[in-house]
């Protein structure tokens, strides 16, 4: 039988469908990525600028904390850096504070939120800042670099037109580029092609003053008052607002010199000198009456009178003269002692227009002629003995919470307007509790 030779019949093409799906899916993949990249991007975006804005917050909190530090601090430089003479302290530098009333206005001309006086940046070492003279601030020079973020912060001080009684207001700019002026001087639209942010905080500032009951007469002697020697202790008080009150005394009248007593004319001795006082004698000897004792002129307990924010400690040896005058020139105006004192070199510690206030804690003794211009409070007692011609003298108020021994001549001159200067003028500053408002100025 013949057999039909083989015949291969081509068969249609199949899976052409399952390539088709396959590739549907494929670009719905694709569009997924796309989409999810799309997502992260933004996302990364929205990271940055969160992380911008919080630089920028973190920066405008430092500003308003450097500020305050420095408020509290001594004589600094153009630079902002603490000088041992020749510098002016930064409240003095920025602020025109008045010692009658404690009013408060910027120094600045024409005084605005966005008048900045002072600037800082943060780099690898440390913080570089320009403290120039009032209204000769220049913009801040650029110090950017590539791939990095070097924020900076700009202060202004008293920013209206306003005058205020012991507090004032100041705004601190947190901004991520390295000068602060490419923030706040430029647009929205310049901010955002440099990615900058900005952040604005505004805080109230208040005084604390050193004294804030300073003592009408030019002595305070809790305990008993002896003078002894030639020429004797002069009291000297002719300021017709405390009525010429001379001293103020615990203890027994002790033998006085009447030409070396000076008051308002027209005021009788018993009325210009208090001995046996009772509110200073039911006060006793005790821990509790001592701090009452301080506290009636310094406005708080002794031990807590070390915190003041601008109350610097002196360290010194045998004689702390030397010490306490260079305190002063670093511009060290509330200075404290903690133990013994003794002063027997010829100084003049403080001036008339910048009075100091010098607080011991122990025991005082002041040999020869010295100066001292402020307030002297003694927790221990005090020796003062002067058998030169020289003058030694404090120009301001004496008070000790202890008892006072003079012998030979010396002067205590009383002063209002030295009173007025360490009630109004001579102080710390602190930060309002709530007395801050938080902005984002522009990103």
């Amino acid at each position: 039988m013949k057999q039909e030779p083989f015949m291969h019949f081509a068969r249609p093409q199949r899976g052409a469908a399952t390539l088709v799906v396959v590739m549907v899916l494929f670009l719905v993949m694709a569009l997924l990525a796309a989409y999810a990249n799309r997502n992260l991007m933004f996302e990364q975006r929205i990271s940055g600028s969160y992380y911008r804005a919080s630089m920028a917050q973190e920066m405008a909190e430092a500003g308003v904390e450097w500020s305050v530090a420095m408020l509290n601090g001594t004589g600094i430089d153009d630079n902002c850096a603490t000088v041992a003479t020749g510098g002016t302290r930064f409240v003095d530098k920025y602020l025109n504070v008045s010692a009658a009333d404690r009013a408060v206005t910027s120094k600045l001309p024409t005084p605005s939120n966005l008048n900045l006086v002072v600037d800082c940046s943060s780099t690898d070492t440390g913080l570089v800042c320009r403290c120039p003279a009032p209204a000769s601030r220049t913009a801040q020079p650029s110090t950017a670099l590539a791939g990095a973020l070097i924020p900076s912060f700009g202060i202004a001080l008293g920013t209206d037109a306003a005058t205020h009684y012991g507090s004032f207001l100041l705004s601190a700019y947190g901004c991520t580029d390295s000068s602060v002026d490419n923030c706040v001087s430029a647009n929205t639209e310049a901010r955002s092609q440099r990615a900058a942010a900005t952040v604005l905080q505004n805080t109230a500032i208040a005084f604390i003053a050193a004294v804030p009951s300073s003592p009408a007469a030019p002595l305070t002697v809790k305990g008993n008052l002896t003078t002894a020697g030639s020429g004797g202790l002069g009291l000297h008080n002719t300021d017709p607002r405390s009525g010429g009150l001379l001293v103020v005394s615990g203890g027994l009248a002790p033998t006085l010199n009447d030409d070396r007593m000076d008051s308002v004319p027209g005021t009788p001795p018993d009325q210009a000198r208090v001995f046996g006082d009772t509110s200073l004698q039911n006060l006793g000897n005790t821990t509790e009456g001592n701090i009452k004792f301080f506290r009636n002129f310094m406005g708080m307990a002794p031990s807590r009178y070390l915190n003041h924010p601008a109350a610097r400690a002196v360290t010194c040896a045998v004689d702390c003269g030397t010490a306490l005058v260079d305190a002063v020139n670093a511009g060290k105006r509330i200075l404290t002692v903690s133990g013994d004192m003794a002063i027997s070199s010829d100084v003049t510690i403080g001036t008339a227009a910048a009075p100091v206030v010098l607080v011991v804690y122990g025991d005082v003794a002041l040999t020869g002629p010295m100066q001292l211009n402020g307030m002297l409070v003694v927790l221990g007692d005090l020796t003062w003995t002067n058998n030169t011609a020289g003058a030694s003298q404090v120009t301001g108020m004496v008070v000790v919470q202890g008892q006072m021994t003079t012998t030979g001549q010396m002067d205590i001159i009383y002063q209002q307007s030295i009173a007025n200067e360490l009630r109004n003028r001579l102080g710390s500053y602190a930060r309002v509790s709530g007395g801050w408002i938080d902005g984002t100025y522009g990103i």
